[in-house]
């Protein structure tokens, strides 16, 4: 398996983490982001995927783009370590929680990136899309942490829920998006993924594409 993708994009790293998680040996197609160019896509890319996003899963012959998609494949290709909790209800939960970071965490991502991380001086940035980014992932957050209430994870068991919902929050903390205390299930909850192996090799990656940003650490979200 080859993956297309970035530390630095937020759905590169569902798949990413899932096959960590999995133990899928693959390799990887590096694609580079910087403030300035922003994403440098490799030619063959708008031919894997008509979209020309990443992440982007070949597996053979097959060619999978978009990140939901992707994990749903893994799962079905791999399904040791499983991914998706069992009984249509709460697989239904899940893929609805897994939906939540990708459709309304994720987008969150670049009013903090445009104001926030490409603006350092607080009094250059339009403070009315910073407020109103932080105050969606606040709501956000507080339905996640009902959705937790005493759970480890979102779905009891790890999942792609808690996947798709991690990563965008672990970028927004990193740019005045963090939960607040208020929100404790959330919190111990990022501790809790941070910690896992899966994710914590993720990090390091994430951590040292970061660094070479500097200084304007982290980087701004992907594609599908």
């Amino acid at each position: 398996m080859k993956l297309y993708y970035s530390p630095l994009s937020v759905y590169s790293a569902k798949p990413r983490i899932a096959m960590f998680e999995k133990g899928i040996a693959h390799e990887t197609k590096l694609v580079n982001w910087t403030p300035a160019t922003g994403w440098i896509k490799p030619d063959e890319l708008p031919r894997l995927n008509p979209k020309a996003q990443i992440p982007v899963l070949v597996d053979g012959d097959a060619v999978i783009p978009d990140s939901t998609i992707i994990l749903e494949y893994l799962d079905e290709r791999v399904p040791k370590t499983p991914l998706f909790p069992t009984g249509a209800v709460e697989r239904a939960r899940c893929r609805t929680l897994e939906d939540l970071g990708d459709t309304l965490l994720a987008p969150q991502l670049g009013a903090l990136v445009r104001e926030v991380l490409l603006k350092p001086d607080p009094s250059t940035r339009d403070s009315a899309a910073v407020a109103q980014a932080k105050a969606e992932l606040a709501r956000q957050y507080q339905r996640l942490d009902r959705e937790l209430g005493k759970r480890d994870y979102l779905c009891a068991e790890f999942s792609v829920a808690d996947i798709a919902c991690f990563s965008p929050i672990n970028i927004a903390s990193l740019m005045e998006g963090a939960p607040s205390p208020e929100f404790a299930n959330v919190t111990a909850w990022l501790t809790r993924m941070r910690n896992r192996p899966s994710v914590s090799r993720f990090l390091a990656e994430f951590i040292d594409a970061t660094a070479a940003l500097r200084p304007t650490a982290p980087a701004e979200s992907a594609h599908a």
